[in-house]
């Protein structure tokens, strides 16, 4: 099983050089807060087949990479050949750096496989293309030009072809917000606020639809800023991987989190937590030592800790990662991979690597009830994560509508506003114990993961009951 979403064709993604780069500009200009990125796709030029134009292994090929490039997309982004050796992919509305870095060194695991050339008569043939991909990144209404983003891509990619094919490197434009003055200030109070333990980890409720019990609980950092504002959590985690804090961040969060666990367990909430693992601390090889002395020091079970793991970070070193995940799992912990569906997404990794769970974006789940595409998407992916032995959990719920909506299509955990924001430990005590006492539960652990999709029956053809 491949993919059970909709085949795309790549020709409507396609557009010319001229038109690209206005399309860019307006994103730039108007692009709603989120971020817009634009990859420079450098096919080898020492392949003297690509060089000319006109040649038939030459066509071929590129409209292999077209088709690649294509059907990774999602609706609003758009491609162009600005010649057989060269391709920009523009990006938009991205809520992160995350995705961007994602598309970028999906499409470069892409482009890397052998690609089938004419040979006439005779038997097929394959070559190997050698990509680079250099990429640039901005907030909208940044004052950033679309030929300036087009120049750092570009160098991007030149810097990547100087180490040798098969490189991916994304720089963030120069006057996007996240690259301001306040930004060294901001840094280097995170900094003190780490080593001083002023940081927060706050608990958002997962309901189990199979029984209307809170399960599970994801765990969220936060870090109210000395100004009194709260910082945002993607430039928490963006800071400190720049600073090389990242597994000073993982260990704190790690560590309060199964702390939380451990006390909550000695009066009856016996329920999971998961944690996120940036894409720098799933490459540390450290990593299940830190887990396995946590939860040592704590005394948790491991089937207690869910961890929490985007693909971004999977494709980065598929070989460490492997064998990291490896190691967790012996150790008995749950890995999730996060954001799925977010529209670059190889699905292969669902074969590659062992998931005990697979989160649906919460992008699609707010447009359900008035988007029949993400309704399919995401019966999709419920299908999908039953079909590799998954449970799905589907983020952004925030009505019942959806609630309702979910549970018909066999959605098996929910979390969002409408069942609770991301609460301070003490509020969530309370939250755990009012919702129990509402609903007439016992106030004790909750029942063990049922087997992925037991929570209904799936209408497969059917448009969920309003």
């Amino acid at each position: 099983m491949d993919s059970p979403l909709p085949v795309r064709s790549p020709a409507s993604w396609r557009v010319s050089p001229a038109e690209l780069l206005r399309l860019l500009g307006q994103r730039l200009a108007h692009g709603g807060g989120h971020r817009t990125a634009l990859l420079a796709v450098s096919l080898t030029p020492a392949d003297r087949m690509l060089a000319v134009a006109r040649d038939r292994c030459s066509r071929a090929v590129v409209a292999e990479v077209a088709r690649r490039i294509g059907e990774m997309l999602r609706g609003g982004d758009r491609y162009a050949f600005a010649s057989p050796e060269e391709a920009w992919v523009m990006l938009a509305d991205l809520p992160s750096e995350t995705l961007a870095e994602l598309a970028g060194r999906t499409l470069l695991e892409r482009l890397q496989r052998p690609v089938p050339v004419p040979q006439g008569s005779g038997p097929q043939a394959t070559i190997r293309l050698q990509p680079v991909i250099g990429g640039a990144w901005a907030s909208a209404a940044a004052g950033i030009e679309p030929l300036s983003m087009l120049a750092l891509a570009s160098e991007a990619a030149a810097s990547c072809r100087d180490q040798g094919a098969g490189r991916f490197r994304l720089r963030r434009a120069r006057g996007s917000p996240d690259g301001s003055p306040g930004q060294a200030q901001m840094e280097s109070e995170l900094g003190r606020a780490l080593d001083n333990n002023e940081l927060e980890v706050h608990f958002q409720p997962q309901l189990d639809l199979r029984t209307d019990r809170c399960h599970s609980a994801e765990a969220l950092i936060r870090w109210r800023h000395p100004d009194g504002r709260m910082a945002n959590p993607e430039s928490i985690v963006a800071i400190c991987e720049k600073r090389d804090l990242i597994g000073q961040l993982t260990r704190f969060t790690l560590n309060t989190a199964l702390r939380h666990v451990s006390d909550w367990n000695a009066t009856g909430i016996g329920i999971t937590i998961a944690v996120n693992l940036s894409a720098t601390t799933l490459s540390d090889p450290s990593l299940p030592r830190l887990v396995a002395q946590a939860l040592d020091t704590w005394d948790v079970p491991p089937a207690q800790l869910t961890l929490e793991l985007t693909e971004s970070a999977l494709i980065r070193n598929q070989r460490v990662a492997a064998q990291t995940m490896k190691q967790l799992h012996e150790l008995g912990c749950r890995l999730s991979i996060d954001d799925f569906g977010t529209g670059y997404s190889p699905y292969t990794y669902l074969r590659q690597f062992s998931f005990d769970e697979l989160k649906i974006d919460q992008a699609f789940v707010r447009r359900m009830s008035a988007d029949a595409a993400d309704l399919r998407i995401v019966q999709s992916l419920v299908a999908l994560a039953h079909t590799f032995g998954m449970h799905a959990v589907a983020e952004g719920v925030e009505n019942q509508q959806a609630q309702d909506a979910l549970r018909s299509l066999g959605c098996d955990f929910v979390q969002g506003w409408h069942l609770s924001p991301a609460l301070a430990p003490a509020d969530f005590t309370a939250w755990f114990a009012a919702r129990a006492a509402n609903a007439g539960l016992p106030h004790g652990a909750p029942t063990p993961f049922p087997p992925a999709g037991a929570s209904t029956t799936m209408r497969v053809n059917d448009r969920p009951s309003r």
